[in-house]
């Protein structure tokens, strides 16, 4: 390298000095791969070249000794001076790791290359008197900056752009980026580090304080190296069908990679990572995935992907979160739905919907937009849903007046809606009008397909004395007086396609009426009108909490085994119990653990366990009957 190329942090000039912690960061820590896929896909997306192809992204995985071409023995410099500065034991292990990782002499670098792409495209440099802006400019050397090149965009590099960084144990990136410039293409290479502020005395010599962001390139105003500066490991490790003719498009390489001590498993957390937030974008040939030198996700292979790694034993393995468990409840909308359509909203454009009714828990209405992203799952105004049967729907507003109304009410992460994020009022109203009708188009659409139906309805005068009050308000003769007739409607027995949750016993008698419950194993204390006392009651107590997020996953077909998962509520409720759910009743489950069948134990109705977190997923085998498992199950947990 010339003396003119490498790390360059800039003068802080009597600015504010920055320490370890970088917000835009830590908010990744928790979910880093997940973050790191979501965006660097999202952003892919938005570039996309020919709309008639779809957009590739390769994952790799490689690893260097090439240490003077990626100026890490320069940039440990930096990493000692920070050390040696650094309070918190944080900070200090960060850099400690840090500064070993670069002494070992080998980089590992986790790789995510797009194609059909324009690549990072705009200027790359910005001077005070003439602003310029681009890509380039928003995500290599912005903060907080989005560019946004079309209204489907799903805000590109704003907050989010701080999410590959999460994911590097050195806070470092490198970009490489071909694109056409002025008729012919270019080739740019950079890098980017945010550490904290040191003194230079530490580093360079120079007397003054450094800025927490530093570059690799060309240090004179921090520009980016092109064509043949760039270094040859960063062209040899971008994968082409010809290894003389760079494609246009962006790779950016990750150092040293957090979890990539099992190549398989990193595979497996991309893969998980892809169907939980991209399964209708793949589906729809939007986006294709390579995962390392052997794997593919594409239209055709997206649903076998989602099996292989949701319903095996390797989702106990990656231990997903909650919020990763919300989101492949959607992807499993689309991979199995039962009905599925569009409808078009005028001054919102089209929307695409995908619904699931068999087998479902609770009633979720998932959002995308844009290029089909999953942003929410508690969309405002789309979270209650009385008089529903239990439901799963995912929808993608795909119309670009609908995108960019839902685009200006994400937060960074681009997890939820806010019309807070709307300052100026008069805009608000307009936005919440036009949503208003989304929102309403979509509740219609479920009345269509998941209102429960009545099969029947008995009018009752004996009981109207009781219940005269406001009861029947509306006006149903021709003088338009209140109507006061008590009905009692009697719900269809669904099918077990219709609804696994439901299990109805016994015969509806309209009219019965029971002083003592039936004799069923759960007798109920009976009416206030004495009577013959016929009819059933198979119905168990619910009490406790309901653990966050169960899944219960046979390990074969027909099968009583499962693998069971949740999330506890807290840590004071100790004792598991699984119950058959229904509509209106609830049974509780036998099972044992593998062990207890092969000692022949006794069935159980709970299971005790010593020590419980709310932060921790839990997972364990359990046996049942093999009948039990056809239906929906609930887990409660008792003190």
């Amino acid at each position: 390298m010339t003396s003119d190329v490498g790390w360059k942090f800039p003068f802080l000039n009597d600015g504010t000095r920055e320490g370890f912690n970088v917000s835009a960061i830590d908010m990744f820590k928790s979910e880093r791969l997940q973050a790191l896929v979501r965006e660097m896909i999202q952003n892919s997306l938005d570039a996309q070249d020919k709309t008639s192809d779809p957009v590739i992204v390769r994952f790799t995985l490689d690893t260097t000794s090439d240490l003077d071409d990626t100026g890490f023995d320069e940039l440990a410099r930096y990493f000692k001076a920070a050390h040696k500065l650094e309070h918190t034991q944080a900070g200090k292990s960060f850099y400690q790791r840090a500064i070993d990782q670069v002494a070992d002499g080998h980089v590992t670098f986790l790789g995510v290359h797009d194609y059909n792409t324009r690549g990072l495209t705009g200027p790359t440099f910005d001077p005070p008197e003439n602003p310029q802006s681009g890509p380039w400019l928003a995500l290599v050397k912005g903060a907080g900056m989005t560019f946004k090149e079309s209204s489907s965009a799903l805000g590109s590099f704003g907050h989010g752009s701080r999410a590959p960084f999460a994911m590097s144990e050195l806070r470092t990136l490198f970009y490489l980026s071909r694109i056409e410039h002025e008729g012919s293409l270019e080739t740019r290479f950079q890098g980017k580090s945010i550490l904290q502020s040191v003194p230079l005395t530490e580093v360079t010599g120079a007397p003054e304080w450094c800025v927490a962001t530093g570059y690799f390139g060309i240090r004179t105003k921090c520009l980016p190296l092109t064509d043949g500066e760039v270094p040859r490991w960063a062209i040899q490790a971008r994968p082409e069908l010809d290894r003389d003719a760079l494609s246009v498009g962006t790779s950016v390489y990750i150092p040293e990679p957090y979890g990539v001590e099992e190549e398989e498993l990193l595979w497996a957390e991309v893969k998980l990572a892809v169907v939980a937030n991209f399964y209708f974008a793949v589906l729809t040939n939007k986006l294709v995935v390579h995962l390392g030198e052997h794997e593919r996700i594409d239209a055709d292979s997206v649903a076998q992907a989602f099996d292989d790694v949701v319903e095996t034993d390797l989702i106990n393995i990656l231990k997903p979160t909650d919020k990763v468990v919300e989101r492949l409840e959607s992807a499993r909308t689309v991979r199995k739905k039962d009905l599925s359509g569009t409808l078009q909203l005028e001054d919102f454009g089209t929307i695409n919907w995908y619904l699931r009714l068999d087998g479902v828990v609770g009633r979720h209405v998932g959002v995308a937009r844009g290029n089909g992203m999953l942003i929410t799952r508690a969309a405002e105004k789309l979270q209650r849903f009385p008089g529903l049967k239990p439901f799963d729907l995912f929808v993608c507003v795909s119309g670009d007046q609908g995108s960019e109304l839902l685009r200006k009410l994400e937060n960074p992460e681009h997890t939820e809606f806010a019309f807070d994020r709307i300052s100026d009022m008069t805009e608000r109203k307009s936005a919440e009008a036009a949503y208003y009708k989304f929102q309403s188009s979509v509740r219609s659409l479920l009345r269509e397909h998941a209102s429960i139906q009545i099969e029947e309805e008995v009018s009752v005068d004996d009981l109207d004395d009781w219940f005269r009050g406001d009861l029947g308000a509306g006006v149903d003769n021709e003088k338009g007086e209140p109507n006061r007739t008590l009905r009692i409607a009697f719900k269809k027995a669904r099918s077990h396609r219709e609804n696994r949750q439901t299990e109805l016993t016994g015969d509806a008698d309209t009219s019965g009426r029971g002083s003592n419950g039936g004799p069923g194993k759960h007798k109920s204390k009976g009416g206030t009108f004495p009577g013959d006392g016929s009819g059933s009651a198979k119905s168990a107590l619910r009490t406790g909490l309901p653990v966050r997020n169960l899944r219960v996953v046979r390990t074969a077909p027909g099968s009583g085994v499962a693998d069971v998962a949740f999330t506890p509520v807290d840590g004071t409720r100790k004792t598991l119990v699984l119950l058959r759910s229904g509509d209106s009743e609830t049974e509780r489950l036998e099972f044992r653990t593998e062990e207890e069948v092969a000692a022949g134990s006794a069935w159980r109705t709970s299971l005790e366990f010593t020590e419980l977190s709310a932060t921790a997923r839990k997972h364990l085998r359990l046996v049942f009957h093999p009948a039990d498992l056809d239906y929906a199950i609930e887990g409660r947990l008792e003190p």
